[in-house]
């Protein structure tokens, strides 16, 4: 993959968010996140692993049963099969990674 400058695909939306997939191959999907405060993500469980860059801003991670606040430069993960969300508590830019044991990276 070419390098991408990621603050060129930043897209605030105020409805609602869209998480952009920037990143995929067959054991990993990065997307970004650009959430103004309240949107985000609900807790759910997943089958993947997750690692969650914030940016820049601030939210409130939830990883299994525990609530963290974050804010840039805060890195986070998820084991498969824990819950995982993310709510901004300001506007903010977060990297979400998700790593699946199956695939190859050639897909």
């Amino acid at each position: 993959m070419k390098p991408k400058h990621l603050p060129e695909s930043y897209e605030f939306l105020p409805d609602k968010f869209f998480p952009r997939l920037v990143y995929g191959s067959g054991r990993a999907r990065a997307f970004l996140l650009c959430l103004d405060a309240g949107q985000g993500l609900a807790p759910r469980e997943d089958s993947e692993e997750m690692i969650c860059y914030v940016v820049d801003g601030k939210a409130k991670l939830r990883i299994g049963g525990d609530e963290f606040e974050v804010s840039g430069g805060d890195l986070a993960g998820a084991g498969a099969g824990e819950v995982r969300g993310i709510e901004a508590q300001e506007r903010c830019v977060a990297l979400w990674v998700h790593l699946s044991a199956g695939g190859s990276d050639d897909e």
